[in-house]
């Protein structure tokens, strides 16, 4: 017996489609072309993507190097496809090209804003320009040289010190208030009679306006005798003989150098404190460590426990977890142990290293100086013996900033004794080039 047939009606049946205006080989090849050209291209943008990205200090410098180019330079560069770099057009400043491209930022700023602004309307001619630059570049060495010869181990850790040391004591007494307000005198009056100055005199009175004026002045004449004292030691004689650029070089060095940027933005309270926070943010930053997925992980886990949102399952898995840390803990414990043991022997080995090789450096009191004329090093001896290390004013100055002679008075006199016997003391190992010295 067979059965009928399952196949619909013909008027039920559906259309036959209608042939389409295009190839169909266009539309077969059309997947297969597009699909191994994007795989091309994204494999190629895979081989591109290691190359080297640009940085933020890069594209400052890259902008910092055309404002140089611009102003200090200008026709330099004309018809050349590729600029030359900046230490082959400008003279060097310093040692350093990264310090110079910043040096050179900075007088294109000053040169720009004050020369520019009324020499290029007289003429075009950069002939100007290039002196003021010969001159500062000549002034820059000079005072690098110089720098080097200079003892920087007593001008940081003694006189700097000492300078500071004497602004809190003069500071901290004139804000001693003895007497009662009608007898009160002004705490500035106390502090510039404690330390006067020719360039902070007279006091600024709020009474009498004149007094600020004249103090003003007093201090603008100060910077200009500093200023034409420095290029009288640092610039050669034919250069001051040159009025004209002497005069504009101490103009912008005194006023907008010293007097503006110096005396008027980094030594106000709040520039000072806006740098301190800044600098704490930097070091914070690269300090704290970074909360890795596990420590997240955690962290939600004792949230989700703490609704009561976590299943059974994950409730023992912690319980694991909890024992496992349990068990670490003796781990961490004795790798902490031995950690405190090698920064003992590496403490211990640098004592003993510094001692030993203390023996063989060379003395304080003495310098070696080479003649560039002479192959044989001759010993200068200095103009005075240089201080003992621990005799540095360094060390009052960080005991004055805690407060250690007031709060902890037998401390402060210890340290004290404690200095006078090793300078001091029959052995000498504090003395001027002993052994602690060294």
């Amino acid at each position: 017996m067979t059965q009928p047939s399952l196949k619909p009606p013909q008027y039920l049946q559906p259309r036959p489609k209608a042939v389409p205006t295009f190839s169909s080989t266009s539309v077969a090849t059309t997947p297969v072309s597009t699909t191994p050209q994007f795989s091309r291209s994204s494999s190629r943008t895979r081989q591109e993507s290691p190359a080297r990205s640009i940085t933020p200090s890069d594209v400052s410098d890259k902008a910092t190097a055309a404002l140089v180019r611009r102003v200090l330079c200008p026709h330099a560069h004309a018809g050349s496809v590729e600029p030359r770099p900046i230490n082959v057009l400008l003279p060097p400043l310093t040692s350093s090209n990264d310090i110079d491209l910043q040096l050179y930022a900075t007088i294109a700023i000053v040169v720009k804003d004050l020369v520019h602004s009324w020499y290029g309307k007289i003429t075009p001619d950069q002939g100007f320009v290039e002196e003021v630059i010969r001159i500062v570049a000549h002034c820059t060495t000079q005072l690098e040289s110089r720098l080097r010869s200079v003892d920087l181990e007593g001008l940081v850790f003694d006189e700097l010190p000492e300078l500071v040391e004497g602004h809190i004591n003069a500071y901290r007494i004139s804000h001693q208030a003895k007497h009662p307000p009608p007898l009160f005198t002004d705490s500035r009056v106390i502090y510039h009679n404690l330390n006067p100055h020719p360039a902070l005199s007279p006091v600024p009175n709020p009474a009498n306006r004149l007094t600020a004026r004249e103090q003003q002045e007093h201090e603008a004449q100060y910077r200009q005798l500093l200023v034409q004292g420095t290029l009288a030691v640092l610039l050669p004689t034919e250069d001051l003989e040159n009025v004209c650029l002497r005069t504009l070089v101490a103009d912008v060095i005194a006023d907008n150098i010293l007097g503006n940027s110096i005396g008027g933005r980094i030594c106000e309270g709040w520039f000072i404190w806006a740098s301190i926070t800044k600098f704490i943010d930097v070091v914070k930053a690269r300090t704290e460590p970074k909360a890795t997925g596990e420590e997240l992980e955690v962290g939600t886990r004792s949230r989700l426990e703490k609704f009561g949102l976590l299943s059974e399952e994950n409730q023992s898995t912690d319980r694991n977890l909890s024992n496992h840390s349990r068990k670490s803990t003796f781990s961490s414990m004795f790798w902490r142990i031995l950690q405190y043991f090698y920064l003992a022997f590496m403490i211990a080995r640098f004592v003993i290293l510094g001692f030993v090789t203390a023996y063989s450096q060379p003395t304080r009191s003495s310098t070696t100086l080479k003649t560039p004329g002479l192959p044989i090093a001759t010993k200068v001896e200095p103009l005075r013996k240089p201080h003992p290390i621990i005799s540095f004013r360094v060390f009052p100055l960080i005991s004055d900033l805690l407060d250690l002679p007031s709060r902890m008075p037998w401390v402060s006199g210890s340290l004290a004794l404690l200095q006078h016997h090793l300078i001091y003391g029959p052995l000498g190992v504090g003395a001027t080039d002993g052994i602690l010295d060294q």
